[in-house]
């Protein structure tokens, strides 16, 4: 956090606005903590003793540079007036989580000797001064100060590239939403508000009542015509009945009853595209030395670290993991299918996820497709903080509670049921207050009560002495007699040790030759005067116990005299009244302090109920600690009663001001490439590290967007399957150019590119695959990865009707008429018509019939869209569900980056030729073959394969047949279908429906 104190020489004068007095009512009814008039604002200034929070807001088009001024419960912007001597009040809000965060990063602490107002310009006091130049300065400082990093060079290289997917970006736009732009408009009826009309309130939804035969598609982007303004998306299109979803609430008497819906581009990834080129130009991306790695393919040495992956990676997923953490530029990590890239990926963001808590940062999760994503954010563990940003229809449902708006509402609900269960908490707490100061009046009562206990016992110990005076007197002359006998005991006792220590010196210089009569006669002495002092001591001694016995009998004496006084007989029951009296004020001031303890019970667990003590002042001393305690505490509580009320009126006024919180606090944030830079929750927000799947992919444009918003970038994919979609005529285009850097940005992708540059320390192969069995796996190492693939997989082949995990069901034997292929009748990829073959869709229901009545995770991949129709139109009937038929038969494009048991892969294409179309895509045949985790089963027509008209691919089929031969089951398109109806007779019928009307 960057804060800069700023002590002015001079007040700041505010002058309100026009219209703040409005404001502030309007904007009291429905949010808690603004001043109750304006005049209150410099009085709530004033009371920050250690200065307000400022920052200043630059200028837009709609405000002038002008101060953020923050006070405990609500900001105030303030504009400088146009003379320089103070500022207007032009707007006041309360105070947001949002404003909380920014202030957490920077702020100014703003400390005038006073803050002042008056109501009029005119009114501000002559020589005032605004002192904007200097907060301007101050706060420049305090931007200056903040860490910069380093601007690399621009080369001529970098601007070249930059230029070139700029170039790319414009056509690609312009050729792809050509048709939207051209396309009739859709006129229509009539309308009518999916809710109902509800006078001229605005709705979100309208059905539209189209007239002729066209309509716009599901899930295009619409407007009427003649409206710039009132966008929408098609959500349903039923028959001529089109319902349309505007971006912003429509009232019903802004669209015509009658007119036209018009096709309107989507233009936001192209927009973000050139967003992120902007960036780079600008140097203004996470990472400086992005540009440089991407164009030069200059980074940084990578840093060793022994970190430890949460679970076991094999060496080579160690490897990627560890160079993940530390990498200070791109890392390129390179995954056959069934290598483990996602549970790589999810180490990785694990490990750098919790390093956020230790100065670490947060990581951003993000594909090309949703799917991709969910993967990932699907096996994280729960105990991260994990948000999913994305069109909830797109997402995946394991996903969906990790949705930003499915986190925020239950967010908001949590809090508003907690706010509610607190806020009576605090209504129930308020009798403390009430209790407290009972407890204040029983307590005086006890201090009276003290006092006249006090004095009772005084008039008893009066009472007392009266009546035993004689026998106390007597008493005290014996103590008195007694005293002076110890101490003359004593002194008696201390001479007699001198004497004794005096004759045995003389005793013992007795035998002095010249002097011992003189000793002698010194000794005797002293020893005739130690027998007086014992005789004496002895005589004390015998006088001792018969002065016990008069003292005792003197003070029995005494008790009795006292005993059988009327006086003390009085006193002793006044004593004991006003005891009892005392006790039952301090049981009465103890139960007044439970009440209050337990009213605060559930808010101020920490103010406790005082143990009973038996002492009367130690119970009165407790009593009192606890008055203190709870008379400090009450403010505390009215300050958070206060508080849980501006919360519950905040959630409810505006629950998406959570949004914005939950993203500060992510540790991992998933998106789509696009995804990460469209949706405003993210913008500014910090990336640490990005992690880019599939990326083999994504193209150069799309990637940029994530790994401009990054400090470090994670490539991970395979560039041995399916490279980016792109347009055939944005294909054509740049061929026609000739440019080389066109003709590689669109035909690679980045991972292609970045794997074709950076130094091999930057970039990671995995090589062991654990999904397909071994027969599978080592014609996919042999063909698409130089041999370098290992399987570790144990698996025992189970399957009833094949001989080997990977088999193919020819169809060259049948009669020409019943193999060949079909033209479809709609144009699939590249504007081209797709084609359909009868014949192995047969075989492939058949197939799909047997694996599904087996119980096995089956999926039937076909390479046209028309042949997948022709598989779910035999399908259905033979397994009676057409929903599943539909959700298991698919193109190769939806199936990358999925897995089943059983796969059955058709090539469709049969014919004299050997025309092959787009299966000379030699990648998506590997992203077919390698789906498969138990069996693999081909079918096509192997004469038409093996004489293709495309080399790579005759070459691929050529290899494919010796290895049939060698590890597979090659099996005559006959043989299966009566091994079928063999093992499943009852299919037989419903073949037999599925397939009438096809031709002989």
């Amino acid at each position: 956090m960057s804060v800069t104190t700023v002590a002015l020489r001079a007040p700041l004068v505010l002058v309100p606005g026009i219209r703040l007095d409005e404001q502030l009512r309007t904007k009291s009814e429905s949010s808690a903590g603004l001043p109750p008039e304006v005049a209150r604002i410099v009085h709530d200034l004033n009371e920050l003793g250690s200065g307000a929070a400022v920052s200043i807001s630059p200028g837009n088009g709609k405000y002038k540079p002008s101060l953020l001024v923050h006070t405990r419960t609500y900001r105030l912007r303030l504009e400088a007036t146009n003379r320089g001597t103070g500022y207007f009040v032009k707007h006041i809000d309360p105070l947001r989580l949002a404003d909380h965060a920014r202030l957490a990063r920077s702020c100014l602490l703003v400390r005038p000797p006073a803050w002042q107002m008056v109501f009029e310009l005119r009114a501000v006091p002559q020589g005032s001064d605004a002192q904007w130049q200097d907060l301007e300065k101050a706060w420049e400082s305090l931007r200056d100060a903040e860490p910069q990093p380093p601007e690399p060079t621009a080369g001529e290289a970098r601007t070249e590239f930059l230029d070139t997917v700029d170039r790319l970006i414009d056509t690609t736009e312009e050729i792809t939403t050509r048709e939207e732009r051209e396309a009739a408009p859709f006129p229509y009826q009539r309308l009518t508000a999916t809710g109902g009309r509800r006078g001229n309130t605005p709705q979100s939804a309208y059905e539209f009542q189209l007239v002729g035969p066209e309509s716009p598609p599901t899930g295009k982007f619409v407007r009427v015509q003649g409206d710039t303004e009132t966008r929408g998306k098609v959500s349903r299109v039923a028959g001529s009945s089109v319902t349309v979803r505007f971006d912003q609430p429509v009232s019903w008497d802004r669209i015509p009853t009658r007119g036209a819906l018009e096709l309107v581009p989507s233009n936001v990834v192209f927009n973000k595209q050139r967003q992120a080129v902007a960036s780079l130009r600008a140097r203004d991306t996470k990472n400086p030395g992005l540009l440089a790695a991407l164009v030069e393919h200059r980074v940084r040495a990578i840093p060793a670290t022994t970190a430890r992956p949460h679970e076991e990676l094999d060496p080579e997923q160690l490897d990627a993991f560890r160079k993940a953490l530390t990498t200070e530029d791109l890392l390129v990590v390179l995954g056959p299918p069934g290598t483990g890239k996602t549970r790589t990926i999810t180490e990785i963001a694990h490990t750098t996820a919790l390093a956020t808590a230790s100065g670490g940062g947060r990581v951003l999760v993000t594909s090309h497709t949703n799917r991709a994503v969910d993967n990932v954010l699907a096996r994280l563990p729960r105990d991260l903080v994990v948000i999913r940003v994305g069109d909830e229809s797109k997402v995946h449902a394991d996903v969906k509670p990790l949705l930003l708006e499915e986190q925020s509402e239950n967010l908001s609900e949590g809090i508003r049921h907690a706010m509610a269960q607190r806020t009576q908490a605090y209504r129930d707490a308020e009798a403390a207050g009430p209790w407290t100061a009972e407890l204040a009046t029983r307590l005086h009562q006890v201090d009276d009560l003290t006092q006249r206990e006090r004095a009772a016992a005084l008039r008893l110990e009066a009472a007392a002495r009266a009546a035993g005076a004689p026998a106390l007197e007597r008493l005290a002359a014996l103590r008195r007699e007694e005293a002076e006998r110890g101490s003359a005991r004593a002194s008696l006792a201390e001479r007699a040790t001198l004497l004794q220590a005096k004759m045995q010196s003389e005793q013992q210089r007795s035998h002095a030759l010249f002097t011992g009569r003189l000793h002698r006669s010194r000794a005797r002495r002293a020893e005739e005067e130690l027998s007086g002092v014992r005789q004496e001591i002895q005589r004390l001694d015998a006088l001792g116990p018969e002065l016990h016995r008069q003292a005792e009998a003197a003070s029995a004496e005494a008790d009795r005299a006292a005993r059988e006084d009327a006086a003390v007989g009085s006193a002793l029951a006044a004593r004991q009244a006003a005891r009892q009296r005392l006790g039952e004020g301090l049981l009465s001031a103890y139960e007044a302090a439970d009440m209050a303890v337990h009213a605060l019970g559930t808010v101020m667990p920490d103010v406790s109920a005082p143990t009973r003590e038996q002492d009367p002042a130690d119970a009165a001393a407790a009593l009192r600690a606890l008055h203190g305690q709870l008379e400090a505490s009450l403010p505390l509580l009215a300050q958070r009663c206060a508080l849980t009320r501006q919360w519950q009126a905040a959630i409810g006024q505006d629950p998406n001001q959570l949004v914005p919180e939950l993203v500060r606090y992510a540790q991992v944030i998933g998106a789509t490439c696009i995804g990460a830079a469209s949706r405003p929750e993210l913008s500014g927000v910090d990336f640490d590290l990005g992690i880019v799947d599939e990326a083999g992919q994504i193209g150069v444009p799309d990637a940029l967007v994530p790994l401009t918003r990054v400090r470090r970038g994670v490539l991970v994919g395979d560039d041995r399957q399916l490279p980016p979609f792109l347009d055939t005529t944005v294909a054509e285009w740049a061929q026609g150019t000739g440019d080389p850097a066109l003709l590689r940005l669109t035909s690679q992708s980045a991972l292609e590119q970045l794997r074709a540059g950076l130094p091999a320390s930057h970039v990671v192969q995995l090589t062991r695959q654990r999904r397909m069995p071994a027969e599978i796996a080592d014609f996919i190492s042999a063909s698409f990865y130089r041999g370098e693939l290992l399987t570790e997989k144990e698996h025992r082949h189970t399957d009833p009707l094949f001989a080997s995990p990977m088999a193919f069901v020819d169809t060259a034997a049948l009669p020409e008429h019943v193999r060949r292929e079909s033209s479809g009748r709609q144009a699939e990829r590249g504007g081209r018509k797709g084609s359909f073959n009868p014949c192995e869709a047969r075989l492939l229901a058949r197939l799909a019939a047997f694996y599904h009545g087996r119980g096995s995770e089956w999926v039937v991949i076909v390479p046209y869209l028309a042949q997948r129709m022709e598989v779910i139109r035999h399908l259905a009937p033979l397994i009676g569900d057409s929903q599943l038929a539909d959700a298991s038969v698919g193109s190769v494009d939806s199936y990358q980056g999925g897995e089943r048991e059983v796969v059955l892969y058709g090539f469709t294409r049969s014919n004299r030729e050997g025309r092959i179309g787009f299966l000379k895509e030699l990648r998506r045949a590997n992203i077919a073959f390698t789906r498969a985790k138990s069996q693999l089963v081909l079918t096509g027509d192997l004469s038409t394969l093996l004489r293709a008209d495309d080399p790579g691919f005759r070459a691929l089929a050529e290899d494919l047949h010796r290895h049939l031969v060698d590890r597979g089951d090659l099996r005559d398109y006959r043989e299966i279908m009566a091994a079928l109806a063999e093992a499943v007779p009852d299919l037989e019928h419903a073949a037999d429906v599925a397939s009438e009307g096809d031709r002989p």
